[in-house]
Parts: C-alpha cells; structure tokens; sequence
C-alpha cells in the first residue's frame, strides 16, 4: 500500500516557473504532490522550482519540485512545511476520503469519521501537522534512518557488508536483534523459513558476528546431495571405505573445525543419517566411514529448513531428539509478503546495486511499478524478488522501472492469491461473522437478547457463534 493515498483530480492547475505560468490539468493528488498533464508544457526541466495554484476547500499556492515526467505526465513534489500541508491537502484528503465512506489502503466501509481504519489501522486524518511530517519522514527516509540510529549492527548487516540484508519492518528488526544476541554464543541455532527468505544469509551474518568469524563457514546443502553420499560428504572416509574410494577424503565437518557448519534443509536430511549426526552432537567427536580413528572437532552448528519439523516428527520422518538438540536457539524468518513496506524497501536497495552493477543511470521505479511491487504476494519471497529486478536492469533503457518492464503477469497474482487462500470465501465469511458478533458483543454489554435482535439471529444461534469465536463472558437477560 501507499505511504499517502491518492486520490482522483482532474481539475485545472497553474503552474508558475521560470518566469512564466501555464494552466494544465491534474491527474491525481497526494500528501507529496500531484500528476499534471504535460501536453500543455514545453521544456521542462527536472528538478526546477516552480509554484502550483490548485482549488481545494479555497484556492491555494503551494511550493513544489519537478520530481519526474513521463511520455504524458509530469510529477510534482510539494516543498511546504507539514503545517501547511496539513492545513491544505491534509484536510482536503481528509475530506475526500470521509466522503467516499471508504478506506483508501484497504477499501475498508467507512461509516462514520475515524482517526484509524478499524481494519488495517492506517492513519486516516491527515489534518495534523505531526502525521504529515512522519510520513513526509518516511518518504524521505529520515524515519527509517531514526529507527535505526545506534544500531550498529544493523546498519552493517544493511550497508557495509553488502549481504542483501535489508528492512525495516518489525519482524525483520526483531531476527536482527536475535543475529545480534545468538552471534555471543556457541549453541545451535535452527533457522526456519520458507524458500527463498534467507536462510543462509542469516547464518553467515550470525557467524561473521561470532568470535569464529574468522574461522570457515562450511555450507552442506542436505536437499542438495544424494542420501546415499551425504553421510561421505559430512564425515568424510578412508582409503578403500567403498568401491571408488582410492584416497581418504576429509568431510565438511572435519573442514568446519573451529568455524561454523551450516546444515541447509535438515528436513529433508535421510532419516538413518540424522541418527549419526546426533550422536556426533552429543560431544563432537565422529570417526570417518571406513575409518577407526575418533576425531575430535570444535564446531558451531546452525541448521535451517522451511520443512515444518515439529510435523515432520509427529510423522516419523525426523528424529525428535534431534530436533530439540538442534533448536536450542530459534530465528523463524517472515516471508516477503508479510514485510509490508519491506518489499519496496528492498525492491529499491536490489535497483541501485544491480543499476551500479551494469553500469546503467536507473534512477527509480515508476508509481505503478510500485503499487506493483507493494501489491504482489512474492510466492519465491527475496529470491523472486531479486531475479524480477536484476531482469529488469537488464532489459530497460530507461530511467524509471515500469509495470512492463517487471514482467509480473497478472495469472501470475493470481496464482499466488489462491495459494495464499486470499479467495478463499469460507474464511473471509467467517472473519465477517467474528467481527460482527464482536461488536454486537460491545454494543449490547452482553446481553443476549440485544444481540440477537442486533444480528437478525435466534438466539441459539448467538450462544453457538459466542462459542465457536470465544467472545467475552455471556450475561443472560433475566
């Protein structure tokens, strides 16, 4: 969604720059500016001062900036102080929005004026000078920089280290605390998340903080490799363990000594295997296949998998001893459609890395392109994320990213709606149902009677819905 909604203005415009005033007509509006129409305008230039006169409640002159053009547009930013904003646009979209009786992020039904939207909780009033310059603060990034400032370890996993670990979203904020906290010690840490969070930049980031960050990290893929060669390529054999082995061969544990073993996709790791593998946690010592020797290792375990393991050990296929061995310390990544501005956080971060990469002048991406990005589930979460924006650096020779040059299709939204049960009727029906019982709940104190005359329902129906949703202590009317 939005940092500001926009809304709908097509109405006529003045323009006062460089010592002359056009007249065209808008587009639309928004806390940071406006869309023009640019027939009317001959050579503009980016970045010029100019004065825009529009009629909102009363008419009004406010300082600006040519942000962009496009083939048929131009984008206007407003220099004004939050104060006078907030007294213009602020109490004209304020307005509007009260006046469509919808919420402009989430398409909520708005019945009468709210500060907050029931339902997404975004800010709705933007008459007030302190809302405006927080979100002129984020727009800007200020806000984010403040939300970070002091936090030396974020900034370096963001910025210096060039990992591609990039947000500000809560849960992101809270893993970092976590990478932080868990880099101080020795035990296991099990990394859960689906594909494509990651899993592995975690890992590293937590043993680049550790004090065996300058020991190695040794990477073991257990989806990756053969069942039948992954006890070979953990342990390592002798000479002459098994047809074909005609020297002896050192296994990524023994590799990992002093440093750190990432064990990627444990879940999928042979059941006969895991056996092994926890006894050699009991006190890290193990002998190579074919091998009598007992080899003593200080090795620091972190394993990770998007495999649900506490299922996988109601079902048998993995070891509950070990997974408890495994999971001293946990860190359960979000995926990327649970990030929120995130997505467009690092959307922007994958843009000017890859533009700087190829040598290319891309400034941005267009409003479409990220309503586009902010919209999308992203179903193969960063890694989806930074194919679709390393593609289309390649492709564009613009300098503003478009909706085409994503090449997101639409069936392809749609697929991921459906994975994600977005469609799914039964459980919007029944969210409906638990708000609605809710708030008769509210409004009759309890009473039964009063909410079944509320709801239009019998009232054992209200009994069975209080119940089925656990809402509140039932008082009966006498």
């Amino acid at each position: 969604m939005r940092i500001s909604p926009r809304i709908e203005y097509k109405e006529p415009v003045i323009l006062e720059m460089d010592g002359f005033a056009v007249e065209t007509k808008a587009i639309d509006l928004s806390l940071f500016g406006l869309k023009v129409e640019k027939d009317s305008i001959d050579n503009i230039k980016k970045d010029i001062d100019l004065v825009t006169t529009l009629q909102l409640s009363n008419k009004v002159s406010l300082r600006g900036t040519i942000k962009r053009e496009n083939k048929n547009e131009i984008v206007i930013g407003f220099k004004e102080d939050p104060e006078v904003i907030a007294e213009t646009v602020g109490s004209f979209l304020t307005k509007k929005i009260f006046e469509t009786g919808y919420c402009p992020y989430c398409r909520n039904k708005l019945d009468h004026f709210v500060e907050t939207c029931p339902r997404c909780g975004m800010y709705l009033n933007f008459s007030k000078k302190e809302i405006v310059k927080i979100m002129q603060d984020l727009k800007l990034g200020t806000f984010i920089s403040k939300l970070v400032e002091g936090e030396k370890d974020y900034a370096k996993l963001c910025v210096e280290e060039d990992i591609e670990m990039v947000g500000t979203d809560e849960k992101m904020r809270n893993v970092f605390n976590l990478i932080r906290k868990y880099a101080a010690t020795d035990y296991p840490v099990l990394i859960l998340g689906e594909t494509g969070t990651g899993k592995e930049l975690t890992a590293k980031a937590i043993h680049e903080r550790s004090n065996r960050a300058d020991k190695p990290f040794v990477v073991v893929n257990c989806a990756a490799i053969p069942a039948d060669l992954l006890e070979a390529e953990l342990f390592g054999y002798e000479k002459g363990a098994f047809t074909g082995a005609d020297r002896r061969k050192i296994g990524r544990i023994e590799y990992a000594n002093g440093g750190t073993l990432f064990l990627d996709e444990i879940g999928d790791m042979p059941y006969g295997l895991q056996a092994k593998l926890l006894r050699f946690l009991n006190d890290l010592t193990f002998e190579r296949l074919g091998g009598n020797k007992t080899i003593k290792v200080d090795v620091r375990i972190i394993s990770a998998t998007n495999v649900d393991l506490e299922q996988a050990v109601k079902e048998g296929k993995f070891r509950n001893d070990l997974y408890y061995r495994l999971s001293t310390l946990m860190i359960k990544l979000p995926p990327l459609r649970e990030r929120g501005e995130d997505k467009v956080v690092l959307a922007k971060y994958f843009l000017k890395k890859y533009s700087r990469e190829l040598g290319k002048n891309i400034i941005d991406f267009s409003d479409d392109a990220l309503e586009l990005i902010r919209n999308y589930t992203w179903p193969g979460n960063i890694r989806e994320l930074i194919n679709v924006i390393r593609r289309a650096c390649v492709l564009t020779d613009k300098e503003y990213i478009d909706v085409n040059d994503l090449n997101i299709k639409v069936e392809n939204i749609e697929a991921s709606e459906l994975k994600e049960g977005i469609l799914d009727l039964n459980k919007h029906i029944e969210n409906l149902e638990k708000e609605l019982i809710r708030k008769a709940f509210v409004i009759a104190h309890g009473n039964i009677t009063k909410m079944a005359a509320l709801l239009k329902v019998s009232r054992p129906k209200v009994y069975k819905l209080i119940e089925k949703y656990g809402i509140g202590k039932i008082e009966t009317s006498k």
